[in-house]
């Protein structure tokens, strides 16, 4: 039982991403002192937007998209008073743009699960009729228990009989919007799993979820208002470089200015390469071993401006290209505007990374002619954001290292999407993992019981 000298100092949140956002919106809720430490300027972590000088467009730094099954996601959102900002899909169907057969539809019906999904399988013309007894055999075994966990992707499906084709075609753009990897080093536990989550839950939960504002308006600006509101505090550029432990608790945290802020509990909402860096070597290994061990994957975003809109879609997947995804920045913001916005996003990208902007605006350009008429070879203006550390990298290696919220130390907790939520790097992940530590922080205060969601 925490002691009364405890109860009265703050849960410090090290970290406000949006794991660390969720954690401390869940605690300040039930009154319980929170202080959010952010070693940026700014709030968001790798979830932020900002707006473009010259066209005064809103860009965020990668394209988040959700789908109507991130139940948490949802929840938090509608929380902080902005689920209204979403554009929730009527009918679950994703768009791609095949190099041989042109524009396709994955389409869902409304029938029960699995049925929709092989309903959808039968009548998309996006593979061929043996390719698609293949994709409905694949439906099947989504259903079937697996040991999966020394598997990639590609390993998989190649036990499953899927061809080359169904793999480019479908699986490949699936997995790198989803795991932010390439089927030949992805987890196919995890991957497994969200397609489970996604195409096995109800027809409802596959439905794409599109943001018409920007990552900020979304999430951390109402965040921020909602903890003003309950009380919380936050701080940004304060920099925590060490925790202080004794009798295997933190008994404050220390900041790079020299200040040390006494705590009850720390839960450490950080990236993981972050966190061996406040660790103390005391206890590092003890309670993230081998951790140095979990990579990192890049995704590149790429925004060009043109004089006219040519996409017809909110969204497109295209196929065997090396922009995996386009989104009509235009219609899904409901902007009326002239002109077109598109954002091409490279995931997995890590053989692009080092190319110049002008070498990616090139690419871009060259894979949009390939599949949208008249598109011009100059955009008006560009712009590329380059997130090399965008995500862990989801490998079924990683997936052994990916450490419990709970640690050796009594009251510190680990949140973030790279902590063993089951999801891969996905903002459902993140708000997961901050909401189960703020479950296991106000435990340690007798609030509420550290098993609710």
């Amino acid at each position: 039982m925490p002691t009364a000298s405890s109860a009265s100092k703050p849960v410090i949140i090290v970290g406000g991403g949006l794991s660390g956002l969720a954690a401390a919106v869940e605690l300040a809720s039930r009154n319980i002192p929170v202080l959010v430490l952010e070693q940026k300027p700014r709030l968001g972590g790798r979830a932020y937007s900002f707006v473009d000088a010259t066209t005064g467009d809103v860009i965020d730094n990668g394209q988040h998209v959700l789908i109507a099954g991130y139940e948490h996601t949802l929840r938090f959102l509608e929380r902080l008073g902005t689920k209204h900002l979403l554009a929730i899909q009527e009918n679950p169907t994703l768009h791609f743009h095949h190099p041989a057969r042109g524009f396709c539809e994955f389409t869902l019906p409304a029938l029960p699960s699995p049925l929709h999904l092989l309903s959808g399988i039968v009548t998309t013309d996006l593979f061929s009729f043996s390719d698609k007894l293949r994709m409905m055999r694949a439906g099947f075994h989504l259903h079937m228990t697996h040991d999966l966990r020394a598997m990639t992707i590609c390993q998989w499906l190649d036990s499953i009989g899927q061809t080359e084709e169904t793999k480019r075609s479908f699986w490949e753009p699936l997995a790198i919007s989803i795991m932010n990897e390439h089927i030949g080093k992805a987890s196919a536990k995890v991957f497994v799993e969200s397609l489970r989550h996604a195409f096995l839950r109800g027809r409802k939960n596959s439905a794409l979820v599109l943001p018409r504002v920007g990552l900020n308006e979304l999430y951390v600006d109402a965040a921020a208002s909602f903890l003003a509101e309950c009380g919380g505090k936050v701080q940004c550029n304060a920099d925590v470089v060490e925790l202080s432990i004794e009798e295997n608790s933190v008994t404050d945290v220390k900041l790079r200015d020299g200040s040390t802020v006494p705590c009850a509990t720390v839960i450490l909402a950080v990236p993981h390469y972050r966190l061996l860096e406040i660790l103390p070597p005391s206890i590092r290994q003890s309670i993230v071993p081998s951790l140095d061990l979990i990579g990192n994957t890049p995704i590149i975003s790429i925004h060009l401006w043109f004089e006219r809109d040519f996409m017809p879609h909110d969204v497109v997947g295209l196929i065997d290209r090396r922009v995996q995804w386009v989104f009509n920045k235009r219609t899904m913001n409901r902007d009326i505007r002239t002109g077109g916005h598109i954002s091409c996003v490279i995931s997995g990208a890590e053989k692009f990374v080092e190319s110049t902007n002008e070498e990616l605006v090139q690419i871009a350009i060259e894979d949009l002619q390939g599949v949208f008429e008249a598109v011009p070879s100059t955009p008006t203006h560009s712009v590329v954001i380059r997130e090399k550390r965008a995500t862990f990298s989801c490998t079924p290696e990683a997936e052994k290292l990916r450490p419990q919220h709970q640690t050796g130390i009594r009251n510190l907790f680990l949140a973030g999407d790279w902590t063993a939520t089951g999801f891969p790097a996905t903002i459902e992940g993140a708000i997961i993992s901050g909401e189960r530590c703020a479950a296991l922080a106000g435990a340690r205060t007798s609030i509420f019981p550290a098993n609710q969601r």
